[in-house]
């Protein structure tokens, strides 16, 4: 279907200096008595300087694609009877009637997606170009392997060969996840479809400018049909959904759903067993044997295994080196051997005959990734193992980026169906929210749509040079920063220049290409927030980062800017221009009109030794105790809040806010605009979009041997890492046995062989080698 073009020239990429914050910023938003005509003229043709991030064209564009999006959801979700769910089902718990709509609502989305990312797959697969083939363990190991990011092809995207809707989206989410998407093209050879990028010109002359229908002539969709074997309209294809048993190989027709509410609100779908549901489970037609998700996941790792046994094809995983870069070897240090990133690789070619044995689905040892955790620790443990996969290096430990690269194989596999470095499914369910919010803002319909989209440009500059000058830190977007960032990342070639260039530079000692987390524990991301804002202030001298006059918005400025005796500087000035903010019109009265903090990526980690519940009301409650102070404080200065445009909101004090889920006010309790989606439930999807777990033992966490107390978490080892590279010269004096401290924290130095060993007094893990 796409073709290849002729190369095109790349370019590199600068980074601007941090703005002032003197000027006043355009509008967000002016409240209109009636939506004026949407008559966008878009140039989208013309390339970038090397210095700038996006255009705001492209950025209007996205906007555009968006409110597709946002239509898109809601005509799925509320289209009564369709994949057998019918809105009458909620009419059984009239004391929970909006819950029960909503979930009613969410469950055809559902399907709906899991069919999306099925048709996805298949076009990846038979509708894009290849412009070489799959990466080999030989292409990683050599010395160019580093350059393959520099395709010199491009797909020549029309409207005759552009796919349908719900396959754009998908490949919208898949984009928004930057190192999973860079991993998969580099994978299975669609480099050209990663150089060219989202083709925003070609969609957007397909999008109505009034309508906002997406559309294009019946010759296109009968390319597609006669293509893929695929109907035009996602809701034309099959009911069912081809899958093989693992065990004989006969491919059985599953339905995609057997949706069932259930006897509770609580409970609604989780015993569906259909493809798309959570309890999948058939029998199949062939053998009898019982075909489950935890058993295709299975079947999943050991195609893969298959694939590095025999085809000499790299494990899911091993593409990149920690900070996301394709690292080729050179002569002496980065020699195959000591490639961390090829670790995971090597492992399971030191054991794939005894793994072959025991994924092998005709005697059903292993029948779901727990049981192939509980395996592969063993072979962690092995020292004739790790001498192997090793080439012959007698090391006692792992190395804690081993560790990290073995678990990000796992992860390939924990809650993931399909081909792909993540689940789609999930990720694009988890960008419903943004999709929401960007609907409800209404950008698109302002006047002043491009002064807006120039603001929002100049902001999101600001916002990546603080990310680039603090590597060991989160920071966390507001809606319209988010909005810039994620039109950068649908052109990857582009993103990947601007974010390396940034930050191999003196003051970053290591070329990083920053990744847009798809998952962060909600508390995090809110404490990311706070400091976020305060760096913003600092890098615009006074600047506010969140221009929204919500509970939390306002609770979250407090402590930066009031809790101290003087104000001075930019401190001063963020005052000023907090305390105006309810004065401006500009800023609206309904908070999900203002661009505060973007939560879309927001998950509830679940762990049975640290319940949620208490540290979430923990975290409501100090919020709360900083909005009442600045409440207080606007008293004393005689703005009371009952006058206020903010006084029409449910009162902070209540720890019952209503969000709105599918169109229907919910209750949930203490939620804050940081918390993960109420929209998402994990009862609904074959595999959770918003959660992950760190309980020891629990699926979905990692092997025994590759995590520690000291080491639980991957920016944990970031920043170990980084902070030993600044006691280099402090460690080469140290001798062998040597107890030293680096930055506070007590450290065993070990010289063995070639590479130095810091190893951490506290577990006895090693914590970093060099």
């Amino acid at each position: 279907m796409a073709i290849l073009t002729d190369k095109a020239e790349s370019k590199e990429t600068q980074r601007p200096q941090s703005q002032a914050s003197d000027e006043r910023p355009p509008s967000y938003s002016a409240e209109q008595a009636e939506q004026p005509p949407l008559e966008l003229k878009l140039n989208l043709g013309s390339i970038p300087s090397s210095s700038a991030t996006v255009t705001r064209d492209q950025c209007v564009a996205h906007l555009k694609f968006l409110a597709v999006l946002a239509d898109l959801r809601d005509s799925i979700s509320g289209e009564d009877g369709l994949f057998g769910i019918f809105d009458s089902e909620a009419e059984r718990f009239p004391d929970s009637l909006n819950e029960a709509r909503a979930r009613i609502r969410e469950k055809r989305w559902a399907v709906y997606v899991a069919r999306a990312v099925h048709r996805y797959t298949t076009w990846w697969s038979v509708g894009l170009p290849r412009s070489r083939q799959m990466a080999t363990i030989a292409d990683l190991e050599s010395a160019e392997y580093g350059d393959i990011v520099r395709c010199d092809t491009l797909v020549a995207w029309s409207q005759e060969n552009l796919p349908p809707l719900d396959i754009l989206m998908v490949w919208h989410s898949h984009s928004l996840n930057p190192r999973c998407f860079l991993e998969d093209c580099i994978r299975y050879g669609k480099m050209s479809t990663w150089r060219t990028g989202f083709p925003w010109k070609v969609i957007d002359s397909c999008i109505n400018n009034q309508t906002m229908e997406y559309a294009v002539s019946e010759e296109a969709q009968q390319l597609f049909e006669g293509k893929l074997k695929f109907r035009w309209n996602n809701l034309d294809d099959q009911p069912a959904k081809d899958v093989q048993c693992p065990y004989c190989k006969k491919v059985n027709a599953v339905p995609w759903t057997e949706a069932r509410f259930g006897e509770s609100v609580d409970n609604a779908f989780r015993f569906g067993d259909g493809y798309a549901d959570n309890n999948f489970e058939v029998q199949c037609k062939g053998c009898q044997h019982i075909i489950d998700h935890g058993r295709l996941k299975v079947a999943k790792f050991r195609k893969d295994l298959q694939a590095t046994l025999h085809q000499n094809l790299p494990m899911p995983g091993s593409f990149t080196n920690l900070y996301g870069i394709p690292e080729g070897t050179t002569a002496g240090y980065n020699n195959p051997r000591f490639l961390a990133m090829m670790f995971p690789t090597r492992l399971v070619k030191a054991a794939g005959a005894d793994l072959m044995s025991f994924t092998d689905g005709r005697v059903e040892w292993c029948r779901d990734m727990l049981q192939l955790r509980e395996r592969l620790e063993t072979k962690l443990s092995d020292r004739a193992i790790i001498f192997s996969a090793n080439g012959g290096a007698n090391r006692r430990f792992l190395k804690p980026i081993e560790k990290v690269h073995f678990r990000r194989m796992m992860s390939r596999y924990w809650d993931n169906l399909d081909p792909f470095a993540l689940d789609l499914v999930g990720a694009v369910v988890r960008q419903g929210s943004f999709v929401e919010k960007m609907d409800q803002i209404d950008w698109l319909h302002s006047p002043a749509v491009f002064e807006t989209m120039d603001r929002i440009i100049k902001k999101y500059e600001v916002f990546f040079q603080i990310m680039l000058d603090n590597p060991n830190s989160m920071a966390v977007p507001t809606l319209d920063v988010d909005l810039a960032w994620h039109t950068h990342q649908l052109s990857p070639p582009r993103y990947y220049n601007y974010s390396t260039s940034g930050t191999n530079s003196k003051a970053n000692t290591i070329t990083m290409f920053i990744d847009h987390d798809d998952k962060v524990d909600e508390e995090k991301l809110s404490d990311g927030f706070a400091w976020t804002s305060k760096m913003y202030r600092r890098a615009t001298n006074g600047g506010i980062y969140s221009e929204c006059t919500c509970w939390y918005c306002e609770a979250t400025r407090t402590p930066d800017l009031y809790d101290r005796l003087i104000a001075v500087g930019s401190v001063s000035r963020a005052r000023d221009a907090a305390d105006q903010l309810h004065s401006r019109p500009d800023i609206s009265s309904d908070p999900n009109k203002n661009p505060h903090i973007s939560a879309h990526n927001a998950v509830r980690p679940a762990s049975l030794y640290a319940p949620k519940t208490r540290a979430q009301t923990l975290q409501f409650l100090r919020l709360q105790s900083n909005h009442q102070k600045a409440a207080r404080r606007a008293e004393k200065r005689g703005r009371a809040r009952s006058g206020s445009k903010s006084s029409d909101r449910a009162p902070v004090a209540d720890p019952y806010y209503m969000p709105y889920a599918y169109g229907f006010p919910i209750m949930v309790p203490y939620y804050a605009p940081y918390m993960a989606d109420p929209c998402i439930n994990s009862d609904m999807y074959a595999c959770n979009p918003s959660c992950m777990n760190i309980t020891v033992g629990a699926a979905g966490n990692c092997c025994a041997g590759t995590c520690s107390k000291f080491f639980l978490r991957v920016s944990r080892i970031i920043d170990w890492v980084l902070t030993f590279q600044k006691a280099v010269v402090q460690l080469q004096g140290a001798a062998e046995q040597d107890v030293v401290a680096v930055e506070g924290v007590v450290v065993q130095v070990v010289v063995a062989e070639e590479a130095v060993d810091v190893v951490s007094l506290d577990d006895g893990f090693t914590s970093a080698a060099y």
